[in-house]
């Protein structure tokens, strides 16, 4: 019996704590029994979870040096995530999960209040890991409810500060800073020191993000004094330096750099390096001699601690070097840079921008054409210094075109004028130099091919014996390291360039040169037939004991044959000559190279539309070197000018060398002054838009609107005097502006000009259908057009809708009255005698011309009116 109610009594007091342990009683015991639960079960395993997925993004994450560090090293991504994905950080999943699980089982809701102490830790920690996998509305989420059901909890302004960091994550900087200055202003006895520290560095990453750099200052120098934590405190500190630099208070921001400095091991060794980096930048040469300056920077390179930051020692270095005009020692310098590693591309980009400069400073032009393609390639697409990289590419495209072509033109010239005998000795010379690189290129294939045996070889060894070990286990005492080699050099062999020459070699030698088609071994389809000789080296064809690359014949045969195609090339040679000194002289300012370019061009006798240019453009650099003292260099332009003048007095550079000074009206700009002619130009008054345009060109010598308005006398003189001086316009401004727009427009404009083929014969009219009735009006009879329009109105309209008459421009002494709609010469005619008798108020001009509209084009074009009269009554 006692023993019956001691066990009923038992079962009491169980059902009387599992009653008390309800999630909806607010009891002592269930309120502490939840609590334990919640932080020695689940919410232990989550923040487990969120401690490594925080060590991911340490582990993965790269400070960019090259901008101010941001407070917590975050990469945020630009879309805005809400819920998980397969983005998503398991580790964070997991956090998150651990936390709602804790928050389903253990949450204690009662009356709008929260009475498990633990849940605020859940809530927390739920908060993080959103935030960290970069879900910032659900995060924002999880710290308001802490503010809102626990506001006794000792969490609460940690959960303040969160709450601002995901704010400032939304890009919700001034709500943030305004609720964080509130927190740190009423909460300054009671904030713990941890707290403080997050929140001052908090507001100074909010600062920063709205370009406050001074209060930004204020609130990272009190974190980096708050904390405890080294590595913290060398961020902190460097950030300040970075801070003070980009405020200009440099010694304030040395001074922060030696303090990083001076933790040295404390902290990791990127911020102790960098911050001797930062120190460099601000170096002052008074301070600092170049001695002293030199030995911290051999210092730094030759610890062997600092390997792994070796690209951007060596850069700083290159740059140093350049300052002090050691220009062989910078580039040197920089190609270290290169090799020590390629772990940072925008360092790599500017390195080979500086190698580019110091080429394109050096007029080789093609080297920086290369470089500046590499650094394109490590800026980030579409930034701001790719986009100014590729300009500078770009602005080389013509050197390097015209480089290139200038090169091939004289050499194929000068093989040309040789003698046979001296053509093979050249070509023999050639085949010479191309086996010793073929033998180098088979050295090399056979060394790297001996390594990465060897490398094989070693590495077999190795499995070998794991293999060996793993069975019969280690000795005693003794551990088995089975991770083996880290890294090797072996690789796909193709992307190993010795080894490729070295096969192409083999395969050469085996099979000789076989066209790229199918069955290509078959003697039916190579004519050279190839037998592998006894020793395995030498190549036996029917045409010879050589390939065809190793005789001299080869080539010689391939050179260009007849006078066209060596007037050709010499063309083409002289127009590179022309278009290199032209992109000297005026796009990048070396009048050097381009009187070298211009006057070997004089050497070759070019034709006139590139020897008056030529002459012209010697002239103004002779007189631009004279206005500097050079005798000789205004002896040189008078001789240009006199040659100009004497030789070719018709021309217009002859016209422009003798236009006198004179005073020029200053009052209109230049292209206010483009649009007035250009309206004139529509008004179709082209003789007024030559005039105007000669007058201006003068006026406006050496400004960007020259080659507009050029272009735009062209079309006028087009008009005016036919396709003859439209095509010589086009061709005289593409001479003269080629690196422009307009002068690049001009050419192609050129180059379609010559290829349309307008017949000057006027075609027979027996089949046309559509004729014009033609008659001839002085040009400078203003009034007389003006009646014509005006009393044509009405007999037009009698004639019918598909009669219609226009005044066209065709000389500068003569316009055209055209009436237009005749499908037959004999309605011409009869169109003619009604206009005879029924225009009223002027007199029509005397003998129309009835002409088809084919040949009204030709006359226009070639201004052959009166041919046309003459051939065909």
């Amino acid at each position: 019996m006692k023993n019956l109610f001691a066990f009923t009594a038992i079962i009491f007091c169980l059902l009387l704590v599992l009653a008390s342990c309800s999630r909806k009683n607010d009891s002592f015991i269930s309120r502490n029994l939840h609590a334990v639960g919640t932080e020695y079960n689940i919410l232990y395993n989550g923040n487990l979870a969120l401690q490594a997925g925080l060590d991911n993004i340490e582990a993965n994450y790269r400070d960019n040096y090259w901008d101010i560090l941001p407070v917590e090293r975050l990469t945020v991504k630009d879309e805005i995530r809400v819920s998980a994905d397969d983005q998503s950080d398991p580790n964070f999943s997991l956090a998150e999960e651990k936390a709602v699980k804790a928050v389903q089982k253990h949450s204690m809701l009662i009356d709008g209040e929260e009475v498990n102490p633990q849940i605020d830790e859940a809530y927390m920690l739920l908060g993080k890991a959103r935030y960290y996998d970069q879900r910032f509305i659900p995060s924002l989420e999880a710290f308001n409810y802490v503010l809102q059901f626990m506001p006794e909890s000792d969490e609460i302004r940690m959960a303040k500060i969160w709450r601002e960091k995901t704010n400032m994550r939304l890009e919700n900087n001034e709500i943030a800073i305004e609720n964080l200055q509130q927190l740190i202003k009423e909460d300054s006895l009671e904030i713990e020191r941890e707290e403080l520290i997050l929140a001052n560095a908090t507001l100074a990453q909010a600062y920063l993000n709205v370009d406050k750099v001074d209060s930004a200052l204020i609130y990272m120098n009190r974190a980096a004094q708050k904390t405890k934590d080294r590595a913290t405190e060398g961020r902190y500190k460097f950030i300040a330096g970075q801070l003070f630099a980009k405020a200009g208070q440099r010694d304030s921001a040395i001074a922060h750099f030696d303090e990083v400095i001076e933790l040295h091991r404390k902290i990791p060794r990127n911020y102790y390096v960098n911050a001797f980096i930062e120190k460099i930048k601000l170096r002052d040469t008074v301070e600092q001699s170049d001695d002293e300056f030199l030995e911290v920077l051999n210092e730094l390179e030759e610890n062997r601690e600092n390997r792994p930051w070796l690209d951007i020692i060596n850069y700083r270095k290159a740059i140093y070097l350049e300052t002090i005009d050691s220009v062989d020692g910078a580039v040197a310098y920089y190609n270290k840079s290169l090799k020590a590693g390629d772990r940072d591309p925008y360092l790599q980009g500017n390195t080979y921008d500086a190698l580019g400069r110091i080429s394109f400073d050096d007029a080789r032009f093609e080297t920086a054409g290369k470089y500046f393609d590499s650094a394109s390639t490590r800026y980030e697409d579409k930034s701001r210094e790719q986009r100014a990289v590729i300009k500078k590419r770009e602005n080389l495209a013509d050197i390097i075109l015209y480089e290139s072509n200038r090169r091939s033109a004289d050499s194929l010239l000068s093989i040309v004028a040789m003698s046979d005998g001296e053509r093979v000795e050249y070509y023999n010379n050639y085949i010479e130099e191309l086996k010793e690189r073929e033998a180098q290129l088979a050295e090399q294939a056979a060394i790297e091919e001996a390594n990465l045996a060897q490398q094989k070889t070693a590495l077999a060894t190795i499995q070998t014996n794991n293999s060996v070990n793993n069975r019969l286990g280690p000795p005693s005492g003794a551990t088995i390291n089975d991770s083996g080699p880290t890294s090797t050099n072996s690789g796909f062999y193709f992307y190993i360039p010795a080894t490729v020459a070295r096969g192409k070699l083999q395969f050469r030698a085996i099979w000789g040169n076989r066209a790229l088609k199918d069955n290509w071994n078959l003697a039916s389809v190579n004519s050279n037939l190839i037998d592998e000789a006894t020793d395995g080296s030498v190549t036996a064809i029917e045409n010879g004991d050589l390939a065809p690359e190793y005789q001299a014949a080869y080539y010689i045969d391939r050179l260009p044959q007849g006078q066209v195609a060596f007037d050709s090339i010499a063309g083409a040679r002289d127009f590179a000559y022309y278009q290199l000194g032209v992109l000297y002289k005026e796009k990048f300012k070396r009048n050097d190279l381009a009187i070298d370019r211009f006057e070997t061009l004089l050497t070759f006798e070019p034709e006139e539309k590139l020897l008056l240019p030529t002459l012209y453009n010697l002239y103004l650099m002779g007189r631009d070197g004279s206005n500097d003292g050079n005798d000789i260099a205004f002896a040189k332009a008078e001789q240009y000018k006199s040659t100009i003048i004497s030789q070719y007095p018709e021309t217009r550079y002859a016209q422009i060398l003798q236009n006198p000074d004179g005073k020029l009206d200053t009052s209109e700009t230049a292209e206010g002054v483009y649009n007035r002619i250009f309206k004139q130009y529509e008004q179709e008054n082209y003789a007024a838009v030559i005039e105007q345009a000669n007058n201006q060109i003068i006026r406006f010598a050496g400004d960007p609107i020259i080659p507009k308005l050029e272009l735009l006398k062209t079309y006028a003189s087009g008009r005016l005097y036919g396709f003859k001086a439209y095509k010589e316009g086009l061709d005289f401004i593409a001479l003269n502006y080629p690196s422009t727009e307009v002068g690049k427009e001009a050419a192609v404009l050129a180059a379609d000009a010559e290829k349309l083929v307008i017949p000057s014969e006027f075609a027979p009219e027996d089949n046309s259908n559509n004729f014009k009735l033609v008659y001839t009006v002085d040009a400078a009879n203003e009034q007389l057009i003006n009646d014509l329009k005006l009393n044509l109105e009405q007999p037009a309209k009698a004639l019918g809708s598909d009669i219609t008459y226009s005044i066209d421009v065709y000389t500068p002494q003569q316009s055209l009255l055209v009436i237009h709609g005749m499908k037959t010469k004999d309605r011409a005619a009869q169109v003619a005698t009604y206009l005879d008798e029924n225009v009223k108020g002027v007199e029509l001009p005397s003998m129309p011309v009835a002409i088809s509209s084919e040949n009204y084009k030709i006359v226009q074009v070639y201004k052959s009116l009166n041919d046309y009269m003459i051939q065909i009554p």
